[in-house]
């Protein structure tokens, strides 16, 4: 019996310095501070073209909107930008972040002409026709071009609580406080030219200031009907017009978080 106790205890202080010496391979007993700056992204797992009032986009078949799918918009929308943080205790973090990122569509619808004889604003397949809108050449091409872009810039300070778990591995906890800005611009051009258009003049006006003109009522002319034709048709060669709408507003921004450090 008392032999056997001695081989215990003698078991027993022999695995204490090793057991006392695996625990210097944990999360080290000494205070530590530090900091960091760097490149850094948010990923927002949300589409913000479904957010509430954004449907004067008008998804598929609204024909009171402009047409575009809102579900096509990023999605995660991605943030990018900076962050930085530095230790002011052993346990607490502070830091900031701020990133911005935007996502688009666009489109070209075909202009579709139907006659609505009934005046009610609706195409009725068995009563009314329809047909492709087809400009002169000397108008140019009328198709609409659109675009929608939603934009986002967050910015704001961030405070974190360590709790150490093994050596080089923490887990904290912790909330981003600051303001964001979200933005939606929609933009219409008619008549945008083509590439091939990019290069030219969309007047008809000749380098030395010459401008020819059709004479419109055949009298041998340069009348007032003449001008007016000019005006209408050969004045710019490539018809377009554009309008631009935004909107925006600030907001703020409470995130809280959990993040792993290795």
């Amino acid at each position: 019996m008392v032999t056997g106790a001695i081989k215990r205890a003698a078991l027993c202080l022999s695995l204490a310095p090793i057991c006392l010496l695996g625990q210097e391979d944990y999360y080290p007993p000494e205070s530590f501070y530090g900091g960091g700056v760097g490149f850094s992204q948010m990923f927002l797992f949300q589409n913000l073209g479904e957010l509430g009032s954004f449907e004067m986009l008008g998804s598929v078949g609204d024909t009171a909107g402009f047409g575009f799918d809102l579900t096509q918009f990023s999605n995660p929308f991605v943030l990018n930008g900076g962050e930085g943080f530095s230790n002011i205790t052993e346990r607490i973090r502070i830091g900031g972040f701020a990133g911005v990122g935007s996502s688009f569509l666009t489109k070209r619808p075909e202009i579709i002409l139907f006659l609505d004889l009934d005046q009610d604003g609706e195409f009725d397949a068995d009563t009314e026709q329809k047909s492709a809108y087809a400009p002169p050449p000397e108008v140019g091409n009328q198709s609409p071009d659109l675009e929608a872009k939603i934009s986002m810039w967050v910015s704001g300070a961030t405070i974190e609580y360590m709790f150490p778990l093994f050596k080089g591995l923490e887990v904290s906890v912790g909330s981003l406080f600051g303001y964001g800005r979200l933005s939606l611009n929609v933009s219409q051009t008619t008549g945008s030219p083509s590439w091939k258009d990019q290069f030219r003049s969309v007047f008809q006006i000749r380098p030395n200031g010459e401008t020819p003109v059709t004479d419109a009522n055949s009298d041998g002319q340069i009348t007032e009907a003449d001008i007016t034709h000019v005006n209408n048709s050969q004045i710019p060669t490539i018809a377009f017009s554009g309008a631009t709408t935004s909107l925006s507003g600030t907001f703020v921004n409470i995130q809280p978080y959990l993040a792993v450090k290795v």
